[in-house]
């Protein structure tokens, strides 16, 4: 299988989570397109970026990670891998990025930082709230990569041997 058919089938089967997905499959869906997700996120990170081009840019990326999760998740099967291994990863990633995009004070800054409640001013760092997110934050990539590593290294299992069903009795007439 070439890039052309592997992209080709993978954009058909965006919305397929069954079957299986060969090796070349994968391999050749997610080296082109990793690589057009990485330019279009390169080009919409400059500067002066205006922000249509930064929302369609997002739209592209979204309709990018479609036919990849799917291709990722029917190779994982082919490999005998937990179907949803693949999803839940690339959610945890998306998770994180909403997670990263909240700003998060200084520990010094959260030393002179007051929140206002209805009768009493407490401390922010009394509240806990920026502490466990700043943690958060902190271990987010360590456990990211390492399944988003795992994910790729499980793609690499051959593709298993489809067995019949000996157990079913066979129906005579």
């Amino acid at each position: 299988m070439g890039p052309a058919e592997a992209i080709g089938n993978s954009f058909r089967k965006m919305f397929d989570y069954r079957g299986r997905a060969s090796r070349a499959e994968f391999w050749w869906t997610w080296g082109m397109l990793y690589v057009a997700a990485m330019m279009i996120l390169l080009y919409r990170g400059l500067p002066g970026t205006e922000i249509e081009i930064r929302i369609a840019a997002t739209v592209i990326l979204f309709a990018i990670a479609l036919p990849m999760m799917a291709v990722g998740t029917r190779r994982l099967v082919d490999a005998g891998v937990w179907r949803w291994f693949f999803v839940l990863t690339f959610v945890f990633g998306i998770v994180a990025q909403f997670i990263y995009r909240i700003p998060v004070p200084s520990a010094e800054r959260l030393a002179n930082l007051n929140i206002q409640f209805d009768d009493r001013i407490v401390p922010a760092s009394d509240v806990g709230y920026f502490p466990f997110l700043r943690a958060l934050r902190d271990i987010m990539p360590w456990i990211g990569r390492p399944l988003a590593i795992l994910c790729l290294l499980l793609a690499l299992l051959p593709s298993r041997e489809t067995v019949p069903n000996t157990d079913i009795p066979k129906v005579t007439q």
